[in-house]
C-alpha cells in the first residue's frame, strides 16, 4: 500500500521538544530542563496527595462528566473571573480539556472553517501553529519587534495590516512562548479594537499568564466593550500549577460557544482521566486564595449579558 500523506498535514513540523529531552536523558549531566518548562519545582503537596487519594477512589476512575468535573469547572472559571473582572459560571461557561493544547485545538476545531486565517505573533510556539492548520486554518503572522537590550515590542501597525476579508480570530498568548514578550494596556485595546471592527473571535492561550516578573500584573481585553461575548481562554495546569503530567486544561467560553466546543471535546479525547482532575482543582484553588489577584480593568465583577 502507497501511503499519502494527507494534505492537512502538508505543513506541520516538528516542534523539537521530544529531541531536546532525548538529548537532555541521554546526557549524563544535571541540566536545567527548559525545553518543556521542566524546572524542578514540585507541585502542590495538597494536589499530589489528593492524586494519590484519587487512584484509589472509584467515584475517580471514570470519564464522566465528558464536560469535566464539576468542582473544577466552577474553580477555573472563578480563576478566570478574578483574572478578568468579569463573571463566568462553571457549568454555564467552561469546559474542561486533556491539556492546554488540547483545549486549543477543539476551540479551533468548533469555531473556524478551512481557509479561514487566524492571526498569530511572529515568534509563536510551533504547537500553536501545527493546531491551525490542523483545524484548517491558515495562521497569520504580526512581528515582535525586538532590539538587543531592549523588550519585545507588539508590532500593532502590522496587526491593522494583516487582516483580510478571510481573517476570523486572532491566537495570542501574554506572556508568549517562545519569546516571552507580554502585550501592554495599549496592545490590547488595539486587539480590542480591531476584534470589534472586524467580528473576529479573540482566542486567549492563557497557559502562562501569571509567569510575569518586575511587578508586571495580568491585563486582558475582555472587559473593553464588545469584548465579553467574542473572547474565549484556554488556559492549563501545566506551567504555572507545575502539573505537567497531569494534562489538565479548561476553556472558559461566552455561553453560546460552549454547544460546538462541547460537541468537538466529546469527538477529540473528551476529557483528563478523572484521577487528575480535583487535584488540579485542589491547585487552583489553592493559588487562587493565596494571592491578591488584581482584575486587569473592572474594579467589580461585572455579570456577563449576551
Amino acid at each position: 500500500m502507497v501511503h499519502i500523506r494527507p494534505a492537512r498535514l502538508r505543513d506541520i513540523a516538528g516542534i523539537g521538544v521530544d529531541r531536546m529531552g532525548e538529548v537532555a536523558d541521554t546526557s549524563q549531566h544535571d541540566y536545567l530542563r527548559l525545553e518543556n518548562l521542566d524546572v524542578d519545582i514540585p507541585p502542590d503537596p495538597e494536589a499530589v496527595a489528593r492524586t494519590r487519594q484519587a487512584a484509589s477512589r472509584d467515584a475517580d476512575n471514570s470519564y464522566l462528566p465528558f464536560v469535566g468535573q464539576s468542582r473544577l469547572r466552577e474553580i477555573a472559571a472563578a480563576h478566570v473571573s478574578a483574572l478578568t473582572g468579569l463573571s463566568y459560571d462553571g457549568q454555564q461557561n467552561c469546559v474542561i480539556s486533556a491539556g492546554g493544547l488540547s483545549g486549543i485545538l477543539n476551540v479551533l476545531l468548533a469555531t473556524i472553517d478551512v481557509g479561514d486565517e487566524v492571526i498569530v505573533t511572529d515568534p509563536t510556539y510551533a504547537g500553536l501553529i501545527n493546531r491551525i492548520r490542523l483545524a484548517g486554518g491558515v495562521p497569520r503572522f504580526v512581528p515582535f519587534i525586538f532590539h538587543p537590550g531592549d523588550v519585545w515590542t507588539f508590532d500593532r501597525e502590522a496587526l491593522a495590516a494583516v487582516i483580510g476579508p478571510k481573517t476570523k480570530a486572532m491566537l495570542l498568548m501574554s506572556p508568549s512562548m517562545p519569546s516571552g514578550a507580554m502585550l501592554d494596556s495599549d496592545d490590547w485595546q488595539a486587539v480590542g479594537d480591531l476584534c470589534v471592527r472586524h467580528d473576529l473571535l479573540l482566542i486567549i492561550d492563557s497557559a502562562m499568564e501569571r509567569l510575569t516578573f518586575d511587578g508586571r500584573a495580568v491585563q486582558h481585553p475582555v472587559a473593553l466593550p464588545g469584548m465579553a461575548e467574542r473572547t474565549i481562554f484556554v488556559g492549563s495546569s501545566a506551567k504555572e500549577l507545575r502539573m505537567i503530567g497531569w494534562r489538565v486544561g479548561w476553556i472558559v467560553a461566552p455561553e453560546a460557544f460552549l454547544p460546538d466546543i462541547v460537541a468537538v471535546s466529546l469527538a477529540n479525547v473528551v476529557v483528563p482521566v478523572g484521577i487528575a482532575q480535583d487535584a488540579v482543582a485542589v491547585a487552583l484553588e489553592r493559588v487562587r486564595r493565596s494571592e491578591k489577584v488584581t482584575p486587569c480593568r473592572n474594579e467589580e465583577l461585572t455579570p456577563l449579558r449576551f
